[in-house]
């Protein structure tokens, strides 16, 4: 991360609504009604009605089957490709086996596996089988055959310029989300913990839910950092770009105390039994670490604008005193410690993405 995530301001209310919206599907719906309608009414209206069902088709699986701009970029070169390099070696083979269409049959699946061995990242299996199929039926006929391979073209380009341009997925919003989620989940669950407090079923609901969330924003994390691969990036992810490494922190650090509140849960009549200093040292602990994380929940919300950090919420030489007035003598006094000390790491961490600018702002000083 960099000081330029400090710049990323609030959305407004309606650019909020329009990335929720993206992430919906009633937005799919509406990218698929316009690839019917615009890959339909272009050869329509231009005068190859015959053309028209192939284009929009074509379209329409783009935007079906790419649910992210990067998914959609690589269906449509796999699919091109099948199409593009498969028909016509396929129409080849019918050629010269004609007018022995049996013989043309009983050499097009073995002609046709092998281009796909050569290059299985290039070409897709359920493509290719369609134009195996569609050249038996068209035979010699050219214009069906550069009917279909136009409308693939052209309808898959369509599609994937749709999936750009109308509606794209905003991932980053839906990670910034999930970043809130999680750390109200977190929060609320740990300062039980840490006040002494524990409700087995309520404990259990919150792990779960926010297993829930840290599983999404890997996969937010995931396609969002697919996306920005692309060669032509919207804005609306250009805006993400710099909190990639502090989203999967952050999934880190879910997935760490969903591990520590299924440790709780487990071993609870282990950690009452302990000697009661020791644990009370842990509880006190373990606070000090829940008013951290509730310190950089705040600025990671971007929900509401705020200044940024004046100083880290926890530094390594804090969490070194901490762990050190817990000693670990026995099994379960270092399952918890090791869940503790694992904690505050990801929170040092945190901390320091969270205030890097600091560190510009002593190097411009000196």
């Amino acid at each position: 991360m960099s000081s330029a995530s400090y710049a990323h301001k609030p959305l407004t209310p309606f650019r909020r609504a329009l990335a929720r919206f993206s992430l919906s599907e009633n937005a799919k719906y509406v990218k698929l009604a316009l690839g019917l309608w615009i890959g339909f009414s272009i050869p329509y209206n231009l005068g190859y009605p015959e053309a028209a069902v192939a284009l929009a088709s074509s379209t329409m699986l783009t935007l079906a089957l790419g649910s992210s701009i990067s998914a959609a970029r690589g269906y449509f070169y796999r699919r091109v490709m099948s199409n593009v390099v498969a028909m016509p070696i396929a129409t080849l083979v019918i050629w010269l086996t004609a007018p022995h269409l049996w013989l043309g049959a009983l050499l097009l699946p073995p002609v046709i596996f092998a281009i796909v061995r050569l290059k299985p990242s290039l070409f897709q299996m359920t493509s290719i089988t369609i134009p195996m199929t569609l050249v038996l039926y068209t035979g010699e006929h050219i214009p069906l055959l550069e009917q279909r391979l136009i409308g693939v073209v052209l309808g898959m380009l369509l599609g994937f310029i749709l999936q750009q341009v109308a509606f794209p997925p905003d991932h980053g919003y839906w990670a910034n989300r999930l970043v809130n989620d999680g750390n109200e989940q977190a929060s609320e669950a740990l300062a039980q913990l840490a006040a002494g407090q524990f409700d087995r079923a309520q404990l259990k609901a919150t792990a779960d839910r926010l297993r829930k969330s840290s599983t999404d924003l890997k996969e937010a994390h995931g396609l969002l950092k697919l996306d920005l691969q692309q060669a032509w990036v919207s804005a609306h992810l250009q805006r993400n770009r710099v909190r990639l490494p502090l989203f999967w922190c952050y999934h880190e650090l879910f997935d760490s105390l969903v591990n520590f509140l299924e440790t709780v849960d487990t071993f609870h009549e282990q950690f009452v039994a302990l000697d009661p200093r020791w644990r009370e040292a842990f509880l006190a602990g373990l606070a000090k670490l829940v008013d951290a994380h509730a310190k950089l929940a705040l600025v990671a919300d971007l929900r509401v604008e705020r200044a940024p950090l004046d100083e880290k919420p926890l530094q390594l030489d804090a969490l070194r005193e901490i762990v050190d007035t817990l000693p670990a003598p026995g099994v379960f006094t270092s399952v918890y410690l090791g869940h503790l000390s694992g904690y505050g790491i990801l929170l040092c961490r945190l901390s320091d993405m969270h205030t890097e600018h600091l560190a510009g702002q002593a190097t411009a000083a000196a």
